[in-house]
């Protein structure tokens, strides 16, 4: 009910405000360039995932303040920053194997996305509990009465290092994380509002892009199918 307060003491233009200035598509597209050329020119600066994952956070965070974009105070007065890894679905869901499914049954868990952009008209218009997401009964009940996409950006991110032979299970993994990403973009808040404006999977081998050419087509066709962006980078 925190929400359905604070919106009421926020005119329009000044939601309005809060998200006009910035070219997030733009920004998206600035971010995941520079880190795809950085993985390029120096792909064995990375050892995993989390090592260009958190490149990625970096360099968000910067792009960010390029923008004039700064952390943001939520409505009851904590002050976030936008960028976060490892932030909670808005739904429990089933992920065995290579599937995933959403579920409503309490006995299974939550997953996350690795990394976010929170939209800084959400964070303002709700309390830090509700921003945080850590609570999903709380978060769910609340974004109810927003009608402000949270996320600007939701993105996945996969390592294929060259330590190791080359993967054979490769999109099946990225299929998985696909759809993560996909459902961000296709759930829905309320009736007109959706979760996340963005999304993204970002897809590092250190082997060349000769010996990823297999896999290259079939994350082309992966993309094309699910109308999601997904983009493989080699060394």
């Amino acid at each position: 009910m925190v929400s359905r307060r604070v919106i009421g003491l926020l005119r329009t233009e000044d939601v309005v405000q809060i998200e006009s200035g910035v070219d997030w598509n733009e920004m998206k597209s600035e971010i995941v360039n520079r880190v795809r050329t950085m993985f390029h020119e120096y792909p064995d600066y990375f050892f995993t995932g989390r090592d260009i994952l958190s490149l990625l956070c970096d360099i968000s965070n910067e792009e960010l303040r390029l923008k004039g974009v700064e952390p943001t105070n939520t409505a009851d007065g904590y002050v976030v920053n936008l960028v976060h890894q490892e932030y909670p679905m808005p739904f429990r869901c089933n992920m065995k194997e290579d599937g995933f499914t959403k579920k409503d049954a309490r006995s299974y868990r939550r997953g996350y996305y690795d990394l976010i952009i929170l939209n800084p008209a959400f964070v303002q218009t709700n309390s830090l509990d509700v921003v945080c997401a850590k609570d999903i009964e709380k978060h769910e009940a609340a974004i109810k009465y927003t009608s402000i996409t949270p996320l600007i950006w939701a993105c996945e991110v996969l390592f294929f290092p060259r330590v190791n032979s080359f993967p054979t299970d490769g999109i099946p993994q990225i299929r998985q994380d696909a759809l993560k990403v996909k459902d961000a973009l296709n759930h829905k808040i309320d009736s007109e509002t959706l979760f996340c404006k963005s999304g993204s999977v970002l897809v590092f081998t250190s082997h060349t892009a000769e010996e990823a050419a297999d896999l290259s087509r079939q994350i082309k066709g992966l993309a094309d199918t699910l109308r999601l962006e997904v983009i493989l980078s080699t060394s």
